[in-house]
């Protein structure tokens, strides 16, 4: 009974004329994929920028490498049946081209023959040709130095209008590079420029973006070389403006008294030719020539003279000039006190090193009002040692001494220095 329906069921479909036309569909494609594929074309077909992998194993035996082969790439022509072979079957990658480096014994360049096969052990197509059979590589040991960054900055008119704006030297972004290649090549490098350039005319300070240019001795490119310079190196021109102002001093370890009411300064000449970034120009009514310890401060009148060749505001248009400043405290006392034992503390040190600064007895000046100094004992005085970008090492040393007064009113006159061992 159960075969007899199976076969009915059958007889069925193969009575439906709907049924029997989907399977003669069917049964097309089958045929016609296989004829397809059996009688499909042979073609030939350039495989474009395949990447040429240099052999380095013989070279790397003689501590070589290779330079000048980082972008190298072939076309490859195939050939095979139009399904192995088509865009989207075969690719760059699935194919090698090998530099033969057998040949390298001694730096210098090298031709070196083409070898191109497929990453597959058993393709079903050849390689038929490629759009280069020799590529040029050169090979030397590997060297690497440190090159500084010169900038040059080049115009097509007037960088600046002198009568009004200075520029000083420009500022490369890196100070130097670190050079690799072949050490016969790197060993001619004489210069690495940073070349930016510009139309002119600048007002302000500006950024230019560099080009970096590495040369020999006569100017001339060097070869098969590679840095870390940032992709973006830049060149700053940096431009003043050019601007007569009074001037004025500062002063520094100032007692609390005299921080707003500062004692009396005539200054001579009074003003200076002077180049000023623009930007802080406006607002700026003087400028300062030259900062005064209170330590150089007399009772009375004090005369010093500041050099503008010393001036950290600015850039004087004559550093040879010099200013005579006079300071009038008034009529303030003078008292001398022994310290056997100073309170010295150092700051800043750096290093690992320990500072021990020797408590010798010394003689302190002090100025001020005459209550206020018969106030003061040995105790309102300390000293700071200030090791900021001070070389320590190990030995006998003498070390600058800050004083510093618990009074807002007096304040220690002269220089003081302590002897300090360190180890």
């Amino acid at each position: 009974m159960p075969t007899t329906n199976k076969r009915a069921r059958i007889s069925t479909l193969l009575g439906n004329t709907r049924t029997m036309a989907v399977i003669a569909f069917l049964l097309a494609i089958v045929i016609w994929l296989a004829v397809s594929i059996n009688e499909s074309p042979v073609v030939e077909r350039v495989v474009r920028d395949v990447k040429v992998e240099v052999d380095e194993s013989m070279p790397a035996q003689l501590g070589y490498e290779a330079f000048g082969a980082d972008n190298l790439y072939v076309d490859v022509t195939v050939s095979g049946k139009r399904y192995e072979v088509g865009d989207n079957v075969l690719t760059a990658d699935d194919l090698t081209v090998t530099a033969v480096t057998t040949s390298v014994d001694s730096p210098g360049k090298y031709t070196l023959q083409l070898r191109a096969a497929s990453k597959d052990d058993n393709p079903d197509y050849r390689i038929v040709s490629k759009s280069k059979d020799t590529v040029d590589v050169y090979f030397d040991a590997p060297k690497t130095i440190d090159v500084p960054v010169e900038p040059v900055v080049r115009s097509s008119g007037n960088l600046v209008d002198t009568s009004k704006y200075l520029t000083q030297d420009p500022i490369p972004s890196q100070t130097s590079v670190a050079v690799k290649g072949p050490a016969t090549y790197v060993e001619k490098i004489s210069h690495a420029y940073a070349y930016a350039d510009t139309s002119g005319n600048l007002r302000n300070s500006e950024t230019f973006d560099a080009t970096l240019k590495i040369v020999d001795d006569k100017d001339n490119a060097v070869s098969y070389l590679t840095t870390d310079a940032a992709d973006n190196i830049t060149v700053t021109v940096p431009v003043y403006q050019i601007v007569t102002l009074p001037v004025a001093v500062s002063f520094s370890n100032t007692p609390a008294y005299y921080i707003d009411k500062a004692p009396k300064v005539s200054i001579s000449p009074s003003t200076i030719h002077v180049a000023v970034d623009p930007d802080k120009l406006d607002g700026m009514k003087r400028i300062s020539i030259g900062t005064i310890d209170f330590s150089e401060v007399e009772s009375g009148t004090t005369n010093l003279t500041l050099k503008a060749s010393d001036m950290t505001e600015g850039i004087p248009m004559d550093s040879s000039a010099e200013f005579d400043v006079t300071i009038n405290t008034g009529n303030l006392s003078t008292r001398t006190i022994e310290i056997s034992k100073p309170s010295i503390k150092v700051t800043n040190n750096a290093t690992d090193l320990t500072v021990r600064p020797s408590a010798e007895p010394m003689t302190v000046t002090l100025i001020g009002p005459e209550e206020d100094l018969a106030a003061l004992t040995a105790s309102s005085i300390t000293f700071t040692a200030d090791l900021t970008g001070r070389n320590i090492e190990e030995g006998i040393v003498r070390l600058a001494l800050t004083p510093s007064v618990s009074s807002e009113t007096c304040w220690c006159y002269g220089s003081y220095t302590c002897r300090a061992t360190i180890q």
